[in-house]
């Protein structure tokens, strides 16, 4: 009877160390498609944030540089008819020798376009005084006094 019993307490033996064999076998598969499954997902997901950011990114910069292009092309708008304003002050004439004298000038510099309207008043024989005024395409206007001596 002892052989039987040896013989059933070994077979008893094997089996569960099979069934510990099959269980971490089990077990340790299981895990791998786990960790191999959770890493494909962490992967896409931080692909997909990335492309997220850089997107992001990407509208930020793109929305503030246009921002930028308006702001500059207002401002070149501006100066370009500030210059034109000046223009046409300078190119106001006036007459000579009269004791007062008007004059109107034009002025254009690229995309900006004035008006300059001015007078002169000769206070003495040897003192003028001089007021003149443009007004520009971009709504602004310039003034400029001026007086004159000579001898």
């Amino acid at each position: 009877m002892q052989s039987a019993n040896d013989n059933t307490e070994r077979r008893a033996v094997v089996a569960e160390n099979n069934a510990v064999t099959l269980s971490k076998t089990y077990t340790d598969e299981s895990s791998e498609r786990t960790l191999e499954s959770a890493n494909i997902y962490t992967n896409h997901r931080t692909v997909q944030a990335e492309n997220n950011a850089v997107e992001r990114s990407k509208v930020y910069t793109d929305n503030r540089f246009g921002e930028l292009r308006k702001i500059l092309e207002h401002t070149q708008k501006r100066l370009n008819a500030g210059i034109a304003g000046v223009t046409a002050l300078s190119s106001i004439p006036y007459s000579a020798g009269n004791n007062f004298s008007y004059g109107v000038g034009t002025g254009n510099y690229q995309n900006g376009n004035a008006v300059a309207a001015g007078v002169q008043f000769r206070v003495s024989p040897s003192t003028n005084v001089r007021l003149n005024i443009s007004w520009d395409s971009a709504g602004n206007n310039a003034t400029g006094v001026g007086i004159a001596g000579g001898w």
